[in-house]
This record gives structure tokens, sequence and C-alpha cells, in this order.
């Protein structure tokens, strides 16, 4: 700082900061800069000294900035403001504050201020939002993508089954050709699933209502296990919550639970229960053979996995961008496994008493698959 005067002591300051006084025409002109805020404007001291930031900067810049200067010292009291002004390294966002010193007679004798470079800051916010754009329209695009290959991969599925009907006796190469073809079908077939869950739960927009959970628990199991194979328990309760949310993360949880428990009867659980407030706790255990190391990894932290699939990770984003927390854990022994995830929202009480309770077959059809209702 080339000013001597009572502001040497500014340039102690590792923030840039500036000091106006009163013209003698009434005017806030700069009294001192320290070397701070010199060395970001990257201009000297004398350009400043004794003159109005209308005289020093360009144009609207100056003009603008000065405007606020005479607000703070009309008003007599703090202002801050965001202005883009012209620096050593180019237009700069600026948040800057004043704050005025008064005399003993109230009136305003000088205006103290310093200001922040929110550029980086701006900068970073842009690339952010240009990122996110981007980012969506790559999901929609492998959405459409996804959806667009189930067809050709139906129709690989009806040739095959067209090949086996002309296919020779048991033992004909051709046989194992086709089942080859069926086994990559039904893996592709999976693979486009978890592509749109994936599509899905990233795209969905929260919104609270009101509703029973055992209702949308076996709503959602109902289109999982249609034959009613497999045995279904559920909390008797009412929410008030995001349904979307929780039914996309039930169904994929409970889908790869049926996919994966390989077992021909499997028994899943479904309970919630309210922990933090305003959160609630959702746990589904099932008696499976459990999550594979990769499926772990995701849903406890993980990056996305080859091996782990794209709706387990679409869930833990879904599950992340609501405030909600998601684990995963195997139970010993291969007994089966533990998911638990959490999401806003409240208990409203119990069900009505005709809520569902446990959906589970009990005695064998004539086709030999069960397929009754059990309250």
């Amino acid at each position: 700082m080339t000013q001597t005067c009572p502001y040497a002591h500014l340039d102690l300051i590792s923030a840039p900061v500036f000091v106006l006084e009163i013209s003698d025409a009434g005017m806030p002109v700069y009294a001192a800069l320290n070397a701070c805020a010199l060395a970001l404007i990257g201009r000297p001291a004398s350009d400043f000294i004794g003159r109005s930031s209308a005289d020093v900067f360009p144009h609207a810049y100056g003009r603008t900035a000065c405007a606020q200067h005479c607000a703070a010292l009309t008003s007599g009291s703090s202002v801050s403001y965001q202005i883009d002004l012209p620096l050593a390294r180019g237009i700069s966002t600026l948040r800057s504050t004043l704050r005025p010193e008064v005399d003993q007679t109230g009136r305003v004798i000088r205006l103290w201020g310093g200001f922040v470079d929110l550029t980086a800051e701006k900068l970073a916010v842009e690339a952010r939002k240009d990122f996110d754009t981007l980012s969506s329209e790559m999901e929609q695009f492998v959405a459409f993508a996804a959806h667009d290959l189930r067809a050709p991969m139906r129709n690989i599925a009806a040739l095959t089954n067209l090949m086996r009907e002309d296919a020779g006796p048991l033992g004909d190469p051709a046989l194992d050709i086709i089942d080859l073809i069926e086994k990559i079908t039904a893996q592709s077939m999976d693979l486009i699933s978890d592509v749109l869950s994936h599509a899905e739960s990233t795209a969905t927009v929260k919104e609270e209502s009101s509703f029973s959970f055992p209702a949308l628990c076996h709503g959602i199991w109902d289109a999982i296990d249609p034959a009613a194979q497999h045995r279904l328990t559920t909390s008797l309760s009412n929410l008030r919550a995001d349904r979307t949310a929780i039914r996309i993360a039930l169904r994929n949880i409970a889908e790869n639970a049926v996919k994966h428990g390989g077992c021909e009867r499997l028994d899943v659980d479904i309970s919630v229960q309210e922990d933090l407030p305003g959160m609630l706790d959702i746990t589904v255990t099932d008696n499976g053979q459990g999550f594979t190391e990769g499926a772990l990894e995701v849903m406890n932290g993980g990056r996305l996995r080859v091996d782990s699939g794209y709706g387990l990770f679409g869930i833990k984003r879904l599950i992340a961008a609501r405030g909600g927390t998601l684990l995963a854990r195997n139970l010993p022994d291969g007994a089966g496994a533990v998911v638990r995830f959490s999401l806003p929202g409240t208990l409203l009480g119990s069900a009505p008493s005709d809520a569902p309770f446990t959906l589970a077959p009990l005695a064998p059809p004539p086709t030999g698959r069960e397929i009754r209702l059990s309250i």
C-alpha cells in the first residue's frame, strides 16, 4: 500500500479490503485499498485514491459499483451485493460488503468494504449444470436404447423356440447351440431390465402422499411372484412418504431377492418403522443365498461394478438423492440377506384390519403351483 495515513495496517489482512471516504461533493471515494485487493484488481493504488468507482472502472461496471456505495452512504446501514468488475484476470463476479462508520452526530464519515471473488464458484455451478444436463440426456438415451432392444431380444427368444421344435432328438448338437442362445438371450434381457430400472430410479420426481404400506408391498409382490410360489410378510402400517421412490426401491430389492435367491420357496419379510424424526426405516429380509460380493460393495457405498447390475446402483442413487441411507448384508451361515434403507416420511398408524399381512402358498392347485392368499 503506497498510501500512508491510518490505513497502512490493512496490508496485514489477507483478504481484499478497501475504504471509502466522503468527498466535499458528498461522493464516496477510495481512501485506501490493501495489498490483497490491489493484487486481485491488478492496478496500483494511485488509480483509485481520491476517485469514485465510476471514475475508476469503465462503463456500467463503475456506475453500478458507485450506486451501491451511494446506497450504503444514504441508508447509513450495511450493504451486501454481488457485482461483476474487470480484475487482473478478466471480468470477475464479486460479493462485496460495505459497513458505514458514523460520527457522534450519526453522519457517515467513511465506508469499510471487502469483497470475495465468486468467479470460481460461479464457473463450478455452471459446469455442474452442464454436467447434470448432459448426464440426464445420456441416461434418457440409454433408457430409450434399452427399451428398443427388448423387442429384438423377444424375437430371438421366439426364434429359438421354433428352432427347438425343428431340432432332432436329444443329443443333437443343434440343441446345445439353441440352449446357448437362450441363455445369452435371458442374460441380455436381465441386463436390459436393470438398465431400465436404473433409468426409472434416477428420473423419478419426489412427491409425498398417504398410502397403505402392505397394499403397496403386495401390489409389488403380485407382479414379481404371480404364481404365489414364495411367501411375503409385511408390516401393517399407513405411511406419509414418497410412494413412488419406496415402490421403486422395494420392487428392485424384492425382485433381486427372488431372481437370485436360489430357493424354490423364498420367505421375504418387509417391515417399516420410524427411526430419526421424519425418517422411515424399511427393512427387507429373505432366506435366500444372499448377495454377491459385487452387489454388497455397490449397495454399501461402492461404485458401479459390471457384476452388480444397474438396478442396485440406481436404487442407491435414488435413496441418496432424497437424503436417505442404504445398507445391505448377508446373514451368517448362508441364512439369507438383509437390506435396510431410510427415506423421509412418517407413520400414520396401523393399516385397516382387513389389510393383507402374509401372502403365502398354502395348498397345491392342480398345476402343482401354490397360489392361495392367506390373511
